[in-house]
């Protein structure tokens, strides 16, 4: 008697599509759950990223009594016309200063607070006598092509995690101008496509840079009687009028105390995330005299932000925009990250962003 078979029954093929959808149904569910898990802690980050840089900002404050420039440069003794044609003048008594030295384009406040964010490795290999551009030059020192140029150190805590993790392509934000009037000063051997930061540091509720015919996103190789001359002194021949009273506390060769924060410092915006934007390279192409960069070092849009117009509004270059939806996070200048809508009233954005402006912003 032959022993009875017994058949295995598999799914047919309607219940293998319930079983899928069943699944991706889970998977629709579950997914922004967990995209929003992922930006919440992304959103930590960014705040935690912003407290240290703070936290940094107070601890040089402890040091030398004062908090970093927002932008440093030297001095050119001659008489520069502050027209845009006279922006473009040089000192030919003075070509070193004019092409690669401190002159042409200053360090930004992040790099006088690398030491107090565990970089001080990058801090110490910088070229004092060069200025950022020559600092991302790795032509100027055989060192340099070894061990890379200071300026293009990736730092971590410099990006927000929401947005990036490091530079995307060759100046993915911002354009910088670098002087060629001698026509000899070196190019980068090659793209600048690390170094990048996301945060930039309050000049007010000002212009801070602009052009006054294209509207490029560049900063100028100007001198501090040219850019003192445009944030500080109110002007109708001057493209950048911001006064006294609508002064932030990182601005050109600034020496800020805490004492001089007199609307309190709660009440004023010290950091915070700055805005980008994505298609920059379609919208404004590199012009001559410019090399992209949108780098922690360099002293421009890159680094500075004002409140002159709201955030995330995606109007002006210069203004601060987060990657959190419908919030932003700053930190204060009493050394807290709060997150703010992008909602606030423009009247009291711009009063977080002056530190002298008689205005408290009240509770926002």
């Amino acid at each position: 008697m032959r022993a009875l078979r017994q058949r295995t029954r598999g799914f047919t093929l309607i219940e293998l599509l319930v079983v899928i959808a069943i699944i991706a149904i889970l998977v629709a569910l579950l997914l922004p759950a967990v995209q929003r898990a992922r930006e919440a802690a992304n959103r930590t980050r960014c705040e935690s990223n912003l407290k240290q840089l703070v936290l940094a900002m107070h601890n040089y404050h402890d040091t030398h009594t004062c908090f970093p420039p927002g932008m440093i440069t030297t001095r050119i003794p001659a008489t520069i016309d502050v027209t845009p044609a006279g922006a473009r003048t040089v000192d030919a008594t003075e070509p070193i200063d004019n092409r690669l030295g401190l002159g042409l384009h200053g360090m930004s406040w992040m790099f006088h607070i690398l030491p107090y964010v565990e970089q001080d490795n990058v801090y110490q290999v910088w070229r004092p006598q060069l200025n950022v551009y020559g600092n991302s030059n790795q032509t100027l020192d055989v060192t340099w092509t070894r061990t890379g140029a200071p300026a293009l150190a990736d730092i971590p805590g410099f990006y927000c995690p929401s947005r990036r993790g490091k530079m995307g392509r060759t100046g993915e934000f911002s354009h910088n101008y670098y002087l060629d009037t001698f026509a000899s000063a070196p190019l980068p051997t090659g793209p600048i496509i690390s170094g990048g930061t996301d945060y930039a540091g309050c000049s007010g509720s000002g212009l801070v840079f602009a052009h006054p015919t294209t509207g490029l996103r560049a900063a100028f190789d100007l001198t501090p009687e040219q850019i003192q001359y445009h944030t500080r002194t109110p002007s109708p021949a001057a493209s950048f009028n911001q006064i006294g009273q609508n002064l932030g506390i990182l601005t050109v060769n600034s020496s800020v105390r805490m004492g001089d924060i007199k609307d309190g410092t709660s009440q004023t915006i010290m950091i915070t995330e700055a805005e980008r934007f994505s298609n920059l390279r379609q919208v404004q192409p590199r012009q001559p005299n410019q090399f992209a960069c949108d780098g922690w070092a360099w002293g421009s849009p890159a680094t500075l932000f004002s409140t002159q117009y709201g955030p995330n509004q995606m109007l002006d270059f210069e203004s601060a925009g987060g990657s959190h939806g419908d919030t932003i996070i700053v930190a204060l200048s009493d050394g807290s990250a709060r997150k703010i809508t992008k909602s606030i009233g423009l009247s009291v954005w711009q009063s977080l962003g002056n530190m002298s402006g008689g205005i408290p912003a009240g509770n926002f």
